[in-house]
């Protein structure tokens, strides 16, 4: 098998013949550190209102809890967002393997198939992601949070993720919420402006919900 170009394939039969694989524009350059942006944005802006309403837990050992929620939920996120989700083998990787002698080496690659857009070998549960111009094996969906797909390696990873960031948002939006009436907080010398708290918690609150639901 030979590339041509930056998508073109052929595979050279033992007859000397050659197959043309589709050959299809290149993929379009990834721009996967937006949503990665957009993710520490929100978070960090939802941690920094319930700073600024006082509604950070008081008590060491649920500030303790909450703080690792935190720092575990950015690791997973990082993981699923960072990791191979198993991407196929293309067929450039997969040049020597089919070139080597073999007695039924025509007929083993006239049934080989080969994704019309990236070139990769098709097993089966494997799909092309049009986001990453990748094929991945076990191929879940797409997640635009992520930057990456969900696939055969991070498919535990992602809903430990999932588990995690659910119970970031809920506790945030707890928090938030008990933030709104706690009036000693207001009572004490370097406290903020109850409005300006008040404000704050309302805020988080709000926020948690909806990026919740997004």
């Amino acid at each position: 098998i030979a590339q041509s170009g930056a998508m073109a394939t052929t595979a050279t039969l033992p007859s000397g013949a050659t197959v043309d694989l589709p050959s299809l524009p290149a993929p379009r350059p990834q721009r996967k550190w937006q949503p990665r942006l957009v993710w520490v944005s929100l978070h960090a802006g939802g941690i920094g209102l319930l700073l600024l309403s006082g509604g950070w837990p008081s008590q060491t050992s649920i500030a303790a809890v909450y703080s690792a929620v935190i720092t575990l939920t950015a690791l997973l996120y990082a993981a699923a967002s960072f990791r191979d989700p198993g991407y196929a083998e293309t067929a450039a990787k997969t040049a020597a393997r089919l070139a080597s002698p073999s007695d039924d080496f025509q007929e083993a690659l006239l049934d080989q198939a080969y994704c019309v857009h990236c070139h990769a070998e098709l097993r089966a549960r494997t799909k092309h992601c049009h986001d990453c111009c990748r094929c991945v094996r076990r191929m879940d969906h797409h997640c635009w949070w992520l930057g990456n797909c969900v696939g055969e390696r991070t498919h535990c990873i992602f809903v430990s993720y999932l588990f995690l960031q659910t119970a970031l948002l809920v506790a945030t939006g707890v928090f938030a919420s008990l933030a709104v009436g706690a009036a000693e907080r207001r009572e004490h010398p370097h406290a903020l402006p109850p409005w300006v708290e008040a404000g704050a918690a309302v805020l988080c609150a709000a926020f948690c919900g909806l990026t919740g639901l997004a």
